[in-house]
């Protein structure tokens, strides 16, 4: 069971979000993404999530609370993964740095794909109940790339 942060104003992709995860065991937290403040940095240090999902908009604050993510000892380890419904963001995304993007609306395999991907194996393992042999490969939407990291 793995701990997910999902930064997201949006209801629509939330809901996106939470449709995804039914089913799973894994634990889902709300925050909101619009503007980053003392509150959310204490939230986030002390879930200690091991994958964040967030929304990310040209209106919104979420760049500054990806670079505190990054440059945060506690919280630079953890896979961060951009969520949007517009395609051009994922260029955004890619060029930030996050470890991979989700274009909404999404379906519940996709979201399993990239938790296979970026979960630490032993949270993998638990929560599929045997250990996992290769990580996915997740494609960027509308960039004909893939993004992949290493279990």
């Amino acid at each position: 069971m793995a701990r997910i942060a999902c930064f997201a104003d949006s209801a629509t992709l939330f809901g996106c979000v939470q449709h995804g995860l039914s089913g799973s065991d894994h634990e889902l937290f709300h925050h909101s993404s619009s503007r980053l403040s003392i509150e959310i940095r204490q939230s986030i240090r002390q879930l200690a999530p091991d994958l964040i999902l967030m929304e990310l908009t040209p209106r919104l604050d979420n760049p500054h609370l990806y670079f505190f993510l990054r440059s945060d000892a506690v919280t630079r380890h953890i896979p961060v993964i951009m969520m949007s419904s517009s395609s051009h963001v994922a260029l955004h995304a890619v060029a930030l740095g996050a470890d991979g993007f989700l274009h909404a609306p999404f379906s519940g395999e996709q979201i399993g794909q990239v938790l296979d991907r970026l979960l630490p194996l032993p949270l993998r393992a638990r929560a599929a109940g045997e250990l996992l042999a290769e990580p996915a490969l997740l494609p960027v939407e509308g960039l004909g790339m893939r993004l992949s990291a290493v279990a």
